[in-house]
């Protein structure tokens, strides 16, 4: 069976709803493929617990479909998953969404211009534009620690969080303290009898300024809608602010560097513990993390934390590098997420059955974020040099979505081609750009790193200026074929 529309958007996340969203304002015909059975993407799968985003809800949020009953400061995974479901109830999108859907392949069909993508369950669907909303942070990244077979305890990444285990007297290992580490450790912590942390590299961890929203406030956005405007509007512009410290001026984040250094010493006495947590880079070279508790946490009798990455497991015990074993009846990894992987799950095919895996082979090659040289009438969302750390995801993700919109009312029955020398000018631009940012010279490795042509995988810019440079098509960016 086929089914024929102009938009095929693969994923119904963060991003495949709001470009589902401008399809359905530009009045795009569309489906969403989503191999869950729910919605939600990074929302629905991270359940565990103190899962909560670090961006302030008014920002984490469409600018076409505000919340004006956020409960707290930052929303949680709870909060903004339902918010989600709002959105897709509001703008009619669910039954454009097939749920269960998992697309195997995506080839570009030279004869009839248009994307033909094949579904596990034997369904194709014919798009003259594919749209990538498959997320970075979607396929775990779980290390292969040799005694796997022999571990004769549980073991779980964090964004599988397995509910069902009672951890009241048992001993947990942690391994990993990125976003979701930090979060889960307090928990972990309060529950298990013991706690290990194995810490690689110790991250700058901020007091996060999370407090319930007054209803008085929330009356107030219900009546006013230009009210809540007008805040997420200062809230964006602070945070613009300050991304000129990661983006152009690092030397001007060094003032809040004391910030935490004030925050270690006041939740943690012994003088070793606080030299094992404190960063050895810059703030901002890696990814700033937010908590209120996270630092008493490690402080407590029963939590030890251990520099490095585990090196083997036992029947009952998890192995640091120095042969040390720890015992261990839980193993939870915060490890992270393969940035590619989401992209590699799927056979994409364009021109002359050129995979976008043999594209990338040498790293991320794109245009502006959103195109790919060999990949008509495809783009991706929120996917390489799309993003950027410093904000919230959303006013990219809508920037990229209304791009799209445009292309494909722009392009009427034609295809468009970006061209490889304008990847490639964009690419040596970024790697310009990225040497003058935090997250190139803060002496640190993080994934923002690349091995590709621009060595990253973001954009090492403001997200005002990525808007600007995405209100049009760049025509002379792109080759155009067939009817127009």
């Amino acid at each position: 069976m086929t089914t024929r529309t102009e938009v095929v958007i693969i994923g119904a996340g963060m991003s495949g709803i709001a470009q589902a969203v401008e399809c359905v304002r530009s009045g795009i015909p569309f489906v969403v493929l989503e191999k869950a059975d729910d919605l939600g993407g990074t929302w629905r799968e991270n359940t565990y617990p103190g899962a909560a985003c670090d961006v302030e809800s008014d920002l984490y949020s469409y600018s076409h479909s505000k919340n004006p009953r956020w409960s707290s400061t930052f929303a949680g995974q709870r909060e903004i998953h339902a918010y989600l479901r709002g959105v897709v109830k509001k703008w009619g999108i669910l039954p454009h969404i097939r749920f269960g859907t998992t697309v195997v392949r995506a080839e570009w069909q030279e004869a009839d211009s248009k994307w033909h993508v094949s579904t596990s369950d034997g369904w194709l669907y014919a798009g003259r534009f594919l749209v990538l909303g498959v997320g970075g942070l979607h396929v775990p990244k779980v290390p292969e620690l040799p005694g796997r077979e022999v571990f004769q305890g549980v073991a779980w990444h964090s964004s599988r969080w397995n509910h069902g285990e009672d951890l009241a007297g048992k001993h947990v290992a942690l391994i990993g303290v990125g976003a979701s580490g930090v979060q889960v450790a307090p928990h972990l912590a309060e529950h298990a009898a013991s706690l290990t942390v194995f810490q690689r590299t110790a991250p700058w961890v901020l007091p996060k300024a999370d407090k319930p929203v007054p209803a008085r406030r929330q009356w107030l956005f219900r009546l006013l809608p230009i009210a809540q405007s007008w805040h997420r509007l200062r809230l964006y512009l602070r945070r613009e602010l300050r991304g000129v410290g990661f983006h152009r001026k690092p030397d001007a984040l060094r003032v809040a560097e004391p910030v935490v250094l004030r925050h270690i010493e006041n939740q943690i006495a012994d003088p070793a513990l606080r030299a094992l947590v404190t960063p050895p880079y810059r703030l901002g070279c890696k990814r700033i993390l937010f908590s209120n508790d996270y630092y008493a946490t490690l402080a407590r009798p029963h939590v030890r934390v251990v520099a490095g990455s585990p090196a083997a497991l036992g029947p009952c015990s998890i192995v640091d590098d120095t042969g040390t074993s720890h015992k261990a009846d839980v193993v939870v990894y915060a490890t992270g997420f393969d940035l590619m992987g989401a992209f590699d799950r799927i056979d994409i095919r364009g021109i002359g059955g050129q995979r976008l895996s043999e594209i990338w082979r040498d790293g991320a090659l794109t245009y502006n974020g959103v195109a790919v040289p060999g990949l008509p009438n495809l783009f991706i969302l929120l996917g390489p040099n799309g993003f950027v750390p410093y904000t919230g995801a959303v006013h990219n993700i809508e920037t990229q979505a209304r791009y799209v919109a445009k292309a494909v009312l722009a392009t009427e029955k034609s295809a468009m081609h970006v061209k490889p020398e304008a990847a490639a000018q964009f690419q040596e631009e970024l790697r310009a750009r990225f040497a003058r940012t935090v997250w190139h010279s803060g002496h640190c490795r993080s994934w923002y790193q690349s091995s590709g042509r621009s060595g990253t995988v973001l954009w090492p810019g403001s997200t005002l200026e990525y808007r600007w440079r995405l209100r049009r098509l760049r025509r002379a960016d792109y080759q155009f074929s067939g009817k127009r």
